[in-house]
């Protein structure tokens, strides 16, 4: 009986947890309220699931263009905030709120917060917390702040990482594809390197970080696009992700999307190495005909609104539909015994909050499905999954 017991505890730590993830309805608190967050990453630490994420105010957000076309500017008032949220699984109705990390109104100069991004520091043993912020004279950059513990208190490092294309062009000349830092992710590799990966005038790039993650080496990847070949081609994007699968590194991104309804596509590039060179993967995964199949899929997620022209999979005069209906967010990296490990793509659904709060907007989340060369699938709408760890 002993023997049959501890073969019976085995096989159910081999075969792990599962439990469903329900795209038509909103991700809940414990206490069974929607969870004010949004962006952010998604990394395990311990025993709990970490969501670092950026919380939005509670204005009400009438269904129309996105980006700062209501009256009172909903989603760009000074009282966003990094929120901090554990859970032992990544089910609605796990979260947990522990506090808040950075409130935007308490730095010097933030007029809106957003995009944060948590990595863990194995060279100094820290954990280092990124996130996005505009300043009062309308210049966005990057602060960086670090802890011992995921859950804080944070300590501010820097207000303003010293990324290879930022410029501020109320001060200074600046180049084609300099300006502003936008959308970011932080990406570390098994050696413990680190990297990041950031919009700046709507060109993406990826450069080094020093040692301690809290300064850029200079060092650019190779992209093969303008800026001496160190600028992705792709025009007018954000939202950028980074990770590595089996030797593979992928870089995600998307056209620009401000808050808008209709969603974005996902621009998939590879390479061998975090510097490059990095190579376009094909078409885009998530942009389809709006007579396709994979468009209609969509169809059942009963979203009505008024997309914002020009931007996600309508940029550049096309008529394309977003299979995901959101903005690229970030790919959670989900491992179980005896199971290969899941990547999980995250969006964020602008505008479409079930009682028209922005701070009560969702996401989308689909497993990423990759064939045996590693290249990526094509990203499609489903109403749920099941997740293993």
């Amino acid at each position: 009986f002993r023997v049959m017991l501890v073969f019976c505890l085995l096989f159910a730590a081999a075969a792990g947890s599962s439990y469903t993830i329900d795209n038509l309805s909103p991700k809940l608190d414990v206490h069974g309220n929607i969870v004010n967050a949004h962006d952010g990453t998604y990394r395990k630490f311990g025993d709990y699931w970490y969501y670092h994420a950026a919380e939005y105010g509670l204005c009400k957000e009438p269904v129309r263009y996105g980006c700062d076309m209501t009256s009172d500017h909903c989603g760009f008032h000074p009282n966003h905030n990094v929120s901090i949220w554990r859970s032992k699984t990544l089910a609605s109705g796990s979260w947990e709120f522990v506090g808040q990390a950075v409130q935007c109104a308490q730095e010097k100069g933030c007029s809106i917060l957003y995009r944060p991004h948590l990595v863990y520091n194995p060279n100094t043993k820290l954990y280092v917390l990124f996130w996005n912020y505009v300043s009062t004279q309308s210049v966005s950059k990057y602060g960086v702040a670090t802890a011992v513990s995921p859950e804080g208190p944070f300590t501010v490092q820097t207000d303003n990482l010293n990324v290879s294309r930022w410029c501020d062009k109320h001060t200074q000349h600046c180049g084609a594809v300099q300006g502003s830092c936008g959308d970011f992710d932080v990406f570390v590799d098994k050696d413990g390197s680190g990297y990041i990966i950031y919009s700046g005038n709507y060109y993406m790039s990826i450069e080094k970080l020093s040692a301690d993650f809290l300064s850029s080496t200079g060092h650019n990847a190779s992209a093969g696009g303008p800026y001496g070949g160190t600028v992705f081609p792709e025009y007018f994007v954000e939202a950028p992700v980074m990770f590595e699968r089996n030797g593979i590194y992928y870089a995600l991104f998307g056209h620009c999307c401000c808050f808008c309804y209709q969603g974005s596509g996902i621009i998939s590039h590879t390479a061998p190495h975090p510097l490059g060179p990095w190579t376009v993967a094909g078409p885009d995964l998530a942009c389809v005909p709006a007579n396709s199949s994979a468009a209609a899929s969509v169809a059942s997620a009963g979203l009505t609104g008024e997309p914002t022209p020009g931007q996600g999979c309508l940029y550049n005069n096309s008529h394309e539909v977003s299979t995901t209906r959101s903005q690229q967010n970030f790919v959670i990296e989900v491992s179980a015994p005896g199971h290969d490990t899941q990547y999980i793509w995250t969006g964020d659904r602008w505008q479409q909050a079930p009682d028209g709060i922005k701070g009560h907007e969702g996401q989308y989340w689909v497993p990423l499905k990759f064939d045996d060369n590693g290249k990526l699938q094509n990203v499609t709408w489903v109403d749920s999954f099941t997740i293993t760890e």
